[in-house]
C-alpha cells in the first residue's frame, strides 16, 4: 500500500529560497515548486520529521491542511469542518490561528480566526486539552479561497536551543547558516568571524563542519500531532548521530572587541560543546593578520541604522577594505550590510550574492571580488 503524501511549505526569509531548496535535495526530498518566501515539497512523516532536523535556513516548515472555496462565513465554516482536522490537532488543544485576506469578500482576519476556531471544535469536540499544548494554524484568504496550513514546527526554527547569551542586534541563526551556505563553507577551509558578536557565524559554521543537525536539541510542534511516531524521530537522530564529526577538518575564529560580546559567546559555545573547537578572542579586527594562506572571512558589522549617522562608521568600513584586501588578499572575504555609501568607504569592490532584509533593514550578503 502506497503511504500517504502531504504537502509541506518551507517558509524562508525572502532572498534564501534557492538555498534552501538545495538544502531539501541534500536530504533526498525534491521541491516541487518555489515561490517568494517559500519552497514547497511532497512526502510523508519521514521526510517531515528530517527536513525539521536538518534544515539550516528554513524559518518554519507548514502542512497544506486544505483549500477550500467561501463568500460568506456560514459557507467557510462548512467547508472547514470538514477538514481532517484530527490528523494533526488532538481534541482540546489550543490553537492559535493567524489569518490574513486579500482580494476577498472575507476580510474581516479576526472573523475568519473565530470561524475556524468553530469549525476545529465541531470537527473534534470541544473537550479540555493537555497544558502546554499549543498549535499555530495559519490561513490565507486570497480571492475567496481560503488555504488553510498546519505548523509542524512550534518555535522558529532559528531557535535552535544554544542562544542563552546575546548581544544587541543578534544576526538570526537561519539567515547565518544561509549566508554560510551561499558562500558554500563546508567546512574544508578555515573560516574567520572577524566581528562575531555572541558567536552566530561561527557556530553555524561549526554545526556545518561537524555535520551537526540544527534541529537535535529542541522540540517540535509535529510531538503533540495525533500520530506522532517518536520511534521513527528517534532512529533519525540516531542517524544523525553516526553522520556527525567530532573534530573540525580546518580551524573556525572567531574574534571581537567587545568583553562582553565575547563572553556571551563562550557561553553559547560550552553550551554546544564547542569551547574547545573553536578558536574565540577579543581583540580589534584592524589588528587581524592571516594565520593560514587562504579560507572566508565573513562579518555582520554594525549599519548605522538604528543610531542615526556616525562618521566613525566610514572609518571602520574604511578599516573593514584594508584587512579584506590588503591584510588578508587571498581569503574570500563577505559581509552582510545595507548596499550603501558605507560599504563603498571600504574600497574595494564587492558583488551581491544574496539580497534579505536583516532586523527590518534590507541589506545584502556581499562578496569580495
Amino acid at each position: 500500500m502506497q503511504k500517504q503524501k502531504d504537502n509541506y511549505f518551507v517558509v524562508t526569509a525572502p532572498g534564501f529560497e534557492n538555498i534552501c531548496a538545495g538544502e531539501l535535495v541534500a536530504l533526498g526530498i525534491k521541491p516541487t515548486d518555489t515561490t517568494r518566501g517559500g519552497i514547497e515539497f511532497e512526502g510523508g512523516l519521514k521526510e517531515l520529521y528530517s527536513a525539521n532536523l536538518w534544515l539550516r535556513s528554513g524559518a518554519r516548515i507548514l502542512v497544506r491542511l486544505g483549500n477550500v472555496a467561501a463568500r460568506d462565513f456560514p459557507t467557510l465554516f462548512q467547508r472547514l469542518s470538514k477538514l481532517p482536522w484530527g490528523r494533526f490537532i488532538k481534541a482540546g488543544t489550543v490553537c492559535e490561528i493567524k489569518a490574513t485576506s486579500r482580494a476577498s469578500r472575507l476580510i474581516h482576519t479576526g472573523r475568519i480566526a473565530e470561524v475556524c476556531q468553530a469549525a476545529i471544535s465541531k470537527s473534534l469536540g470541544d473537550q479540555k486539552g493537555e497544558q502546554g499544548a499549543v498549535q499555530k494554524i495559519f490561513l490565507r484568504m486570497d480571492d475567496n479561497r481560503c488555504q488553510v496550513s498546519i505548523d509542524s514546527s512550534g518555535e522558529h526554527l532559528h531557535r535552535r536551543g544554544y542562544r542563552q547569551a546575546k548581544v544587541a542586534a543578534p544576526l538570526r541563526e537561519t539567515l547565518a547558516a544561509g549566508c554560510l551556505l551561499a558562500c558554500d563553507y563546508d567546512g574544508s577551509a578555515p573560516l574567520l568571524d572577524v566581528m562575531t558578536g555572541s558567536g552566530t557565524f561561527a557556530i553555524e559554521a561549526a554545526l556545518i563542519a561537524l555535520h551537526r543537525a540544527p534541529g537535535k536539541e529542541r522540540t517540535f510542534a509535529f510531538m503533540d500531532w495525533p500520530k506522532y511516531r517518536p520511534g521513527l524521530w528517534r532512529q533519525l537522530l540516531i542517524e544523525a548521530q553516526r553522520g556527525e564529526k567530532s573534530t573540525l577538518s580546518a580551524p573556525i575564529l572567531a574574534v571581537d572587541n567587545n568583553p562582553k560580546a565575547i563572553a556571551a559567546a563562550q557561553k553559547n559555545l560550552e553550551r554546544l560543546g564547542l569551547a574547545d573547537l573553536i578558536q574565540l578572542s577579543c581583540g580589534d579586527m584592524q589588528q587581524l593578520q592571516p594565520q593560514f594562506p587562504d579560507g572566508l572571512m565573513i562579518c555582520n558589522p554594525p549599519y548605522g541604522e538604528r543610531l542615526g549617522k556616525n562618521a566613525s562608521l566610514k572609518s571602520l568600513y574604511h578599516d573593514l577594505g584594508r584587512v579584506y584586501g590588503t591584510t588578508f588578499p587571498a581569503w574570500r572575504g563577505a559581509v552582510i550590510c545595507p548596499e550603501s555609501e558605507l560599504i563603498k568607504s571600504a574600497a574595494i569592490p564587492f558583488s551581491p550574492l544574496l539580497r534579505f532584509t536583516n532586523g527590518g533593514i534590507q541589506v545584502a550578503l556581499l562578496e569580495k571580488s
